[in-house]
């Protein structure tokens, strides 16, 4: 499987699952986050996949 298409696989489970979850939001105060919850996990499940353990090696990566 392509990675691309691994990681919008990921992606669907995980936001999936997330919704199912907690399905109302978690936070209510604040500004809005540029990325949501489900996008968050998923960065990091497919970096530590990938063998990056630190969050400075996941961003250089993408």
């Amino acid at each position: 499987m392509p990675e691309e298409e691994f990681i919008i696989n990921v992606f669907c489970l995980i936001d999936d699952l997330f919704q199912k979850l907690f399905p109302t939001p978690l936070r209510t105060r604040g500004y809005e986050p540029k990325l949501s919850d489900s996008e968050v996990i998923t960065i990091e499940m497919v970096g530590e996949w990938l063998g990056y353990h630190k969050d400075k090696d996941i961003w250089k990566y993408s």
